[in-house]
């Protein structure tokens, strides 16, 4: 007998989603967002100088798929989970009461979070690094290989070929060469990695620190809530962007240190939306009624306040990843960024001057247009989003 198909009502964020999807603007920038997204997991699949297969005296290799590293891996498996996480919240709407429908998610959250850190650390300790500096296009090209099937953009973001840099875009390179003969379209695709990894990662680090000070702040009050907010304040009166450059000058230039740098840098606006909504909430009964039956104070603050004063947050985190996105570029474009030859938007658009002082336009015009257009994506996503969070404006509509 099939199980009956359980109704438990619309969902608060069934809710908050219907008011989002209200506004064209809004999907059409969740939608761009999400095909940055594939773009950046399906990189090494969509620019790349390695085939997807290789006929070479009769025998088939696969070329690209031997030359994924640690890093490619890590991607597949942060997108994995992240998928996976969403296909569970569409699950819980469907089965799980919503009475412990919270609990339930954050502890799916939990564990898939510690399931991707888990196996990206592993990923980096056992894999090992590969190099296949192979020019597979010259042996198509002298007959040594027999048939090869290349990927769309068949260049690969490290490769350098001088005798065709600072070209202008041709049926060959569409969106031209760089000051080394790498192909634009290659690095911009290579280089989204970098500029959603910086995003994502660099907002989380800022969530967790932000998050943890604003509930100690907003739950216990008094004394701790004054001495606290004076470093709050200390902390957002210093430039941001200053600061950053400051630390990153002491520190080797790397992806990770970015993403750190950033991330510690920018909690502030985090504490502040926690520490408001858990003001209003200790008083609450349910806090109320943890707190009389003994609760450990992580289980009140992270396991039943949290999970009610969280969505200022998730609004102000888009937002965050724009900011994060900007920085990354701007810190690349002044030199502080990623090191050549790892791919990045800002450090592209700084060679728009090239070494014989003329201004190639393809390398300003290209990578900047990539900045503003996602820039723009998580803001206007992120406008919508606080709009379908307010209720004043819910009972407007």
């Amino acid at each position: 007998m099939a199980e009956k198909k359980k109704n438990w009502g619309i969902s608060y964020g069934e809710l908050v989603w219907r008011e989002f999807k209200k506004n064209k603007v809004n999907l059409f920038s969740l939608g761009f967002i999400v095909v940055l997204f594939v773009v950046a997991v399906l990189a090494p699949f969509l620019a790349n100088d390695k085939p997807y297969a290789i006929k070479i005296e009769g025998a088939w290799h696969f070329p690209l798929f031997g030359d994924l590293g640690a890093t490619d891996y890590a991607v597949f498996l942060a997108a994995a989970v992240g998928i996976l996480q969403v296909l569970m919240i569409k699950w819980n709407q469907k089965h799980i009461d919503p009475s412990i429908r919270g609990s339930v998610f954050w502890r799916q959250i939990y564990i898939n979070l510690g399931v991707l850190i888990a196996g990206i650390i592993l990923l980096f300790i056992f894999l090992p690094r590969k190099l296949d500096a192979t020019n597979y296009k010259a042996m198509v090209t002298s007959e040594k290989a027999e048939k090869a099937y290349f990927t769309p953009v068949p260049f690969g973001y490290e490769r350098t070929e001088l005798s065709k840099r600072e070209q202008p875009p041709d049926r060959e390179h569409w969106l031209g060469t760089d000051d080394v003969g790498s192909d634009v379209l290659a690095r911009l695709i290579h280089g989204s990695r970098i500029s959603l990894s910086v995003g994502f990662v660099a907002v989380g680090i800022s969530c967790v620190i932000g998050i943890i000070v604003g509930a100690m702040l907003g739950y216990f009050g008094g004394k701790v809530d004054f001495i606290g907010m004076r470093i709050v304040e200390i902390v957002m009166a210093i430039p941001t962007f200053f600061l950053i450059i400051t630390i990153v000058a002491f520190f080797p230039r790397s992806l990770l240190n970015i993403m750190i740098i950033i991330g510690i840098t920018s909690w502030t606006g985090d504490a502040r939306f926690i520490r408001a909504e858990f003001f209003k909430l200790r008083k609450q009964d349910f806090v109320q009624a943890a707190v009389s039956l003994g609760l450990p104070l992580r289980s009140i603050l992270f396991r039943h306040m949290l999970p009610n004063g969280v969505a200022p947050v998730l609004v102000n985190a888009t937002f965050g990843i724009a900011g994060a996105i900007f920085i990354e570029a701007a810190l690349s474009f002044l030199g502080f960024g990623v090191a050549p030859p790892t791919p990045s938007w800002g450090q592209m658009l700084s060679l728009g001057v090239g070494t014989t002082g003329r201004f190639l336009w393809w390398l300003s015009m290209f990578p900047g247009l990539a900045i503003f257009f996602t820039v723009l994506a998580y803001n206007l996503v992120g406008e919508g989003l606080r709009d379908a969070l307010d209720p004043h404006l819910r009972k407007a509509v």
